[in-house]
């Protein structure tokens, strides 16, 4: 349980505008219960203040609840993205993660109508149906795998090097870089996954922009494209923000798809019933994974108070970084009934959760992302019967950027040859 009050200030850092009742001991990055269930955490810390401080990774305010979730994400002239991770990291932010409005917008226009434009999706749908054949090829006919090396994140990885337009034989080296950067084991091997990801991809931008702007490709594909066609105040990108963009389709790609696809896949392998349902009746599968989504939030977002302001009550000051975590958006009993069991009959709520971010920073490749997961549920399930655990096997967790499941051992049933 969440321990409402610290018993001693000396336990990290409470500014002096921080009340005493407004002190929780919430660590989402490294609270030892995170290990064995983060959601059932991160519930326990909505309770009592609905904004509070933890002096945890540096100090920082948390948000929960649905509605104010929601709101925080929204009111950009209020809470920056000048920062978007606690603790903040040692290198420059990324574009456009990092920006408020209007500069914000001048970035994601060339992503939203350039790399997630209809026609881009279009073939990376197409793409993904054999990227996915290829896959269960290798894992189906053996009853068993580690899902998440052998499928979760082979597979975006495969889709993400397909929009970047690099070779499939990169992805190996790409599975590891991610792995890396985000589920390292110690903070040495995710600077190196960082550094060897942020060295590949500014070798390669810079030699594939110099390549096309001499138009010696015929066909450079939708990321390049946008690299060198989009224009911010009528100026072409730098190799900068050129080098930006493609770690930030690198990071925001792939492991988040990875996580939310695996929690899914635990779900199905710790409730049949849900997945015998979803077999049957796959035209819910599209309801599920939003219910999956909000029950398995995964986001841990910042942002930071743009000014001395008086917030719901609670006096902020310029430059506090605030946690949103969709956990604690998504596991609001005020707003979803028995908020921590996955409902596909749940009725939809005025006040939406948000496992993509909601206002100017929505994620632009929410719409793939959902058809990633909808696509893997609708081929997947029907083709691992009795899908369950590994026996013996135990889970774990680590949170971070994301809520991600360190390994998932899986078993089902091969049917017999005939």
């Amino acid at each position: 349980m969440v321990t409402e009050q610290l018993a001693a200030k000396d336990a990290g850092f409470i500014p002096p505008h921080v009340p005493d009742h407004l002190v929780k001991d919430i660590d989402f990055r490294y609270a030892p219960e995170i290990a064995q269930d983060p959601w059932t955490y991160f519930a326990s810390a909505t309770e009592g203040e609905p904004i509070f401080w933890t002096p945890r990774n540096g100090g920082h305010w948390i948000v929960s609840g649905t509605e104010i979730v929601e709101e925080v994400f929204r009111k950009h002239e209020l809470f920056s993205n000048g920062v978007v991770m606690i603790p903040p990291p040692p290198r420059p932010q990324s574009i456009p993660s990092s920006l408020d409005p209007p500069e914000h917008g001048k970035y994601r226009k060339i992503m939203s109508q350039r790399m997630f434009s209809p026609s881009a999706l279009r073939s990376i749908e197409e793409h993904m149906d054999g990227v996915i054949e290829e896959l269960c090829g290798k894992m189906l006919p053996g009853g068993e795998c580690e899902f998440i090396d052998a499928f979760a994140r082979p597979l975006p990885v495969a889709l993400v090097l397909k929009l970047m337009g690099l070779p499939p034989a990169r992805q190996q080296d790409f599975c590891e870089w991610s792995r890396m950067m985000f589920h390292g084991q110690s903070v040495e091997e995710h600077l190196d996954g960082y550094k060897q990801a942020f060295g590949f991809l500014g070798d390669w931008v810079a030699e594939e922009r110099a390549t096309a702007q001499a138009g010696a490709s015929d066909d450079i594909g939708p990321f390049l494209s946008a690299l060198v066609e989009g224009r911010v105040d009528d100026r072409p990108l730098t190799l900068d923000e050129c080098h930006s963009l493609s770690m930030l389709l690198l990071g925001a790609g792939v492991d988040t798809v990875t996580s939310q696809m695996s929690h899914a896949m635990q779900h199905m392998a710790l409730y049949p019933q849900d997945a015998q349902r979803l077999i049957s009746h796959p035209e819910l599968i599209p309801k599920a994974i939003e219910e999956l989504m909000r029950r398995y939030g995964i986001a841990n977002i910042t942002r930071v108070a743009g000014k001395d302001m008086e917030y719901r009550g609670v006096s902020m000051k310029k430059g506090d970084l605030v946690l949103c975590a969709t956990a604690m958006g998504g596991l609001d009993d005020s707003v979803f009934d028995s908020a921590m069991t996955v409902d596909f009959d749940r009725q939809p709520s005025k006040t939406r959760h948000t496992p993509f971010g909601a206002g100017p920073h929505i994620c632009p490749g929410a719409y793939l992302a959902r058809t990633i997961l909808r696509t893997a549920l609708e081929r997947l399930l029907p083709a691992m019967p009795n899908l369950r655990i590994a026996a013996g096997e135990e889970l774990s967790y680590v949170s971070g950027i994301t809520i991600s499941l360190t390994r998932l051992p899986l078993q089902w049933d091969v049917p017999a040859a005939e």
